[in-house]
């Protein structure tokens, strides 16, 4: 893949790289990274560390769990009862964070690794699985996996703490290779996820009667006795293998490669994978022993991600539309607003913390079914009225009407010095460019040649529910 070396490297570029490893911006930040030129941008956005505008986090678990177990009801109720701020606490780090792409990669690995509160009633695990996709989601892919194997969350959703020598619990090993590492086809046999499930036994987590901690962070164990230590046959390879070697043995397998980069593409750069381009990226997998960091870094700067026909060529899903709205137009949100944007997000399909299935969401078209396009629309007129909900519900996916307990919030919509400053700074917040066709022809005939603050809202309001910006 060849790097991407422009004479120059334009405002639409930068807008184009921020949307795919963010959610769009501001002019100004979207020029400073024009300004630093491709390379130079894609690092800076890959620059991960705690100071990223969120350590203030106003959504304490810990106080919740305490409120709960004080009114009386026992620690498991006080326990589930923290998803909604766990939802929450995740909502203020994608609306403040100074970090986008750390947050749109633990959007991906979300619903790579899928767990969902369906099963796992428990917003400190969540909330615990959250955090690792930020600390590891840029490392060795084997280092992920093998982390993910071992959390909790992940223990609990795929039944791993219930696999014990003699009565094998196959979840967690069939899902590992069909949708974690080498993809349905990728060449294991049913009596390879048998044999793989044998090794992963015994990999479960401290559980500790009326230990409240042990009930709220439970930290992984491996018990001995009840791991099945016998020989055994996976991938035509006969040994004593243990749940690590499984997990080696499938993010090292050729299939793996090219299942990652593939999901990869497709999420950050377009449905479409050349065959070509594939078999680099699979080879650069393999050659840096599963470096996403290297990966990732060789997808941003090349040719192929600035290729016109890779730009606008992806349909937003509703985290990346809310998120890119209340970011772009400088929304300030108070902690009930946060609180609700759980709800928002439901009406739209998409729940922070639960995701459909294992396989994750599938994107893509299902985003803007009749309904769902529907409530997409309703926040972003709720959005440009300055007002939005601030109830919630219990965290299982009840959808917030965007009239329901609304409260004021402000935004900042650009006005320039004449209505074309203002289109093109509307235009270049929302869209990363001047808009132009049949949507510039809608918003100066609603405009009427009038330049005010309150045409400017409109114009934002119009832009943001026009085709294009459902588009990264």
């Amino acid at each position: 893949m060849k790097p991407y070396a422009p004479a120059s490297y334009t405002f639409e570029d930068a807008a184009h790289l921020l949307r795919r490893m963010g959610f769009g911006g501001t002019p100004s930040q979207i020029e400073a990274l024009r300004r630093m030129g491709p390379a130079l941008a894609v690092e800076t956005l890959m620059r991960f560390d705690d100071n990223d505008g969120t350590r203030d986090n106003p959504h304490d678990l810990e106080q919740r769990f305490k409120e709960i177990v004080d009114g009386g009801r026992p620690p498991q109720q006080a326990v589930a009862g923290t998803v909604p701020m766990a939802q929450a606490w995740w909502m203020h780090k994608l609306v403040n964070t100074t970090q986008p792409f750390k947050e749109k990669l633990t959007i991906f690995w979300h619903g790579h690794f899928a767990s969902g509160l369906d099963k796992v009633r428990n917003g400190f695990m969540l909330r615990d699985q959250n955090e690792l996709f930020r600390r590891m989601g840029l490392g060795k892919f084997e280092a992920l996996t093998l982390a993910v194997a071992k959390n909790p969350a992940m223990l609990v959703y795929l039944d791993n703490d219930e696999n014990t020598k003699g009565h094998p619990n196959e979840n967690f090993a069939r899902e590992l290779m069909e949708l974690f590492t080498m993809g349905v086809h990728g060449g294991y046999t049913e009596r390879d996820v048998q044999e793989s499930a044998r090794a992963f036994t015994g990999w479960s987590f401290l559980k500790k009667r009326g230990d409240l901690e042990s009930l709220k962070n439970p930290q992984f164990v491996f018990s001995a006795k009840l791991h099945d230590a016998e020989g055994k046959t996976f991938l035509g390879k006969s040994g004593n293998f243990a749940g690590e070697d499984i997990i080696r043995a499938v993010t090292t397998h050729p299939s793996t490669a090219t299942f990652i980069t593939t999901k990869l593409w497709r999420f950050f750069v377009s449905e479409d994978l050349p065959e070509s381009t594939s078999s680099e990226l699979a080879a650069l997998f393999t050659r840096s022993g599963g470096d996403l960091r290297e990966v990732l870094r060789v997808i941003f700067t090349s040719s192929d991600f600035y290729a016109p026909q890779n730009r606008n060529s992806l349909i937003k899903s509703p985290l990346e539309y809310v998120i890119g709205a209340l970011r772009s137009s400088q929304t300030v949100l108070s902690k009930n607003h946060e609180y609700a944007l759980s709800g928002v997000l439901a009406a739209m399909a998409q729940i922070p913390f639960y995701p459909p299935n294992v396989k994750g969401w599938d994107g893509g078209l299902d985003w803007v079914a009749d309904t769902t396009l529907l409530n997409r629309l309703q926040f972003i007129g709720a959005l440009s009225s300055s007002k939005l909900p601030t109830g919630y519900g219990n965290g299982n996916g009840k959808a917030n009407n965007t009239s329901d307990k609304a409260a004021p919030v402000t935004s900042s919509w650009p006005v320039g010095q004449s209505l074309d400053a203002t289109l093109e700074l509307i235009g270049n917040t929302y869209l990363g460019k001047k808009p132009s066709g049949s949507l510039e022809r809608a918003l100066r005939v609603f405009a009427k040649n009038r330049n005010t603050p309150e045409v400017a809202r409109g114009l934002a309001y119009l832009v943001m529910v026009s085709p294009q910006y459902h588009l990264a």
